[in-house]
């Protein structure tokens, strides 16, 4: 089942907005990920410090779109942002 099958699913109100949180490791393509759905360059992505955020259209969706970064340091903080996360993509 693919992402917009899913986002088809929990997309009960069509202007709602549904937020993306990307969690993973280091080095493990969330930051590319985000810039693949933004529909950015990705030949140059560096290590994320902290967090990104983008709002991204997608077939009708619009997705607020979290991307944590996975350093050790900042891992205990992950809980903080799960609060009104629709989707969960762990990486």
């Amino acid at each position: 089942m693919g992402l917009l099958n899913i986002l088809k699913k929990l997309r009960s109100n069509p202007e709602k907005e549904l937020r993306l949180l990307l969690l993973g490791l280091d080095n493990a393509g969330k930051t590319t990920l985000l810039k693949q759905l933004a529909s950015e360059d990705v030949a140059h992505v560096t290590p994320t410090a902290g967090f990104n955020i983008k709002s991204v259209l997608s077939n009708g969706f619009k997705l607020n779109v979290w991307d944590i970064g996975g350093q050790r340091k900042i891992r205990p903080y992950w809980r903080n942002y799960f609060e009104n996360t629709d989707i969960l993509v762990s990486r």
